[in-house]
């Protein structure tokens, strides 16, 4: 918040296209990994469908909505020691 009441969130390497979109995907994923921690016995992690053909962009997606959501349900059917606090990207489990 500093840095954008600052006017320097460029200069800081925050991103400019699409800033609040990708902050807030950030702070997803910072969520996702405290309430992993804050919960153990359940498996919270985030997922990035990849480029996906949606209403919010006007269809100009890569994939079609049934290979999106193959990811979200992947997650979903893991097994119950599965990985927990993650981000994957599609299928593959990815740093943040």
């Amino acid at each position: 918040m500093n840095d954008f009441k600052e006017d320097s969130s460029e200069a800081k390497g925050w991103p400019t296209l699409l800033a609040t979109y990708s902050i807030s995907k950030a702070a997803m994923n910072g969520y996702a990994r405290v309430l992993a921690k804050k919960y153990p016995s359940f498996q919270i992690n985030c997922v990035c469908p990849g480029s996906v053909k949606t209403d919010i962009n006007y269809n100009t997606g890569l994939l079609p909505v049934e290979e999106g959501a193959e990811s979200a349900v992947r997650l979903v059917l893991l097994p119950n020691n599965g990985p927990s606090g993650h981000f994957f990207v599609r299928m593959a489990q990815s740093e943040f």
